[in-house]
């Protein structure tokens, strides 16, 4: 595992209530240039900048406004900026390896680029930033048990051992468990981490690393629980799909869909949190970036959409 990862792998992992409906903007719209008389003297393409860029802001005020919005912009920025920092540290040895094709075919560049022959810096810039939003998640699932417990409150409940399907209630139980399992662990280290805690809580139960790759071993399990979820999901569909008009079986297959593309992108991520600090071999901030960026994508995409 690359040492310019950060200390806490930060996976998403608590799974958000469903588009929350966000009531604390009051009923602030975008600038319409066409309402402001002094901006509607200004050229269209200035006026049409102003209104495009103040909707943009508006809407990013609306999204971090709410919990599930919050979360999904936070995810999508810090797996960004770990794809970011990883192809930004990795360009100089890019050049050298171009220069040193040219000079072996002959087409060697009459003036080499500086330091393009140097050894590549393994740091960037943006790692810092990373390391910044990726402790700002894990701090804000401090509260993550909370909406856990209500879900686990929930599944033992007799409303739902009566309503649920058997299997998918099992399938659930074994991934709030895990999910719960992640959050408990990840909360102690991270204090300890914090000095919240004394720091023997995690020395003399087998160190820090210890505890991040058995928090992430119960992650884990909880992703691996989705791929037991969407079988399920899709037999039981099986016997409703001729009830089904074509676009709500359009619509189904491409949630299924979505939902297991997303559990497909955590996977390798998750395995290779699990093997905590060495994690896996080839795996490395870059592909952890892009692999987290395209699993948070989906929901990032819902949250944004609901603030339209």
């Amino acid at each position: 595992m690359s040492a310019n990862e950060s200390t806490h792998p930060d996976p998403s992992v608590v799974p958000h209530d469903p588009v929350e409906t966000d009531n604390l903007s009051g009923g602030i719209e975008a600038i319409k240039p066409e309402e402001k008389p002094a901006l509607a003297k200004l050229p269209k393409d200035v006026t049409h900048t102003i209104s495009k860029t103040d909707e943009i802001i508006v809407r990013i005020s609306k999204l971090i406004k709410t919990t599930a919005g919050l979360g999904a912009a936070l995810s999508t920025l810090n797996y960004s900026i770990y794809l970011a920092a990883y192809l930004h540290a990795k360009a100089p040895t890019r050049a050298a390896v171009i220069t040193y094709i040219s000079r072996l075919i002959g087409r060697t560049p009459s003036k080499i680029p500086p330091g393009a022959l140097a050894p590549a810096n393994p740091t960037s810039f943006l790692t810092p930033l990373g390391s910044l939003i990726s402790d700002t998640r894990t701090t804000l699932r401090l509260t993550g048990l909370i909406p856990l417990y209500i879900w686990l409150k929930t599944l033992l409940s007799r409303k739902s051992a009566a309503e649920m399907d058997p299997a998918l209630r099992r399938v659930a139980l074994i991934q709030c468990t895990a999910y719960m399992g992640f959050q408990a662990l990840e909360n102690i280290y991270h204090l300890v981490v914090k000095g919240v805690l004394p720091a023997d809580i995690v020395a003399k139960r087998g160190g820090i690393n210890k505890w991040v790759a058995w928090s992430c071993r119960a992650w884990l399990v909880g992703v691996a629980a989705d791929f037991l979820r969407l079988l399920r999901e899709a037999q039981l569909d099986k016997s409703k799909r001729a009830a089904k008009s074509t676009q709500e079986r359009e619509d189904s297959d491409r949630k299924w869909w979505n939902e297991f593309m997303v559990a497909a992108y955590w996977i390798p991520v998750a395995i290779h949190y699990s093997n905590y600090p060495e994690g896996i071999r080839y795996m490395n901030t870059g592909l952890v970036g892009f692999f987290g960026l395209m699993a948070g994508l989906n929901n990032f995409r819902t949250q944004w959409a609901a603030t339209a």
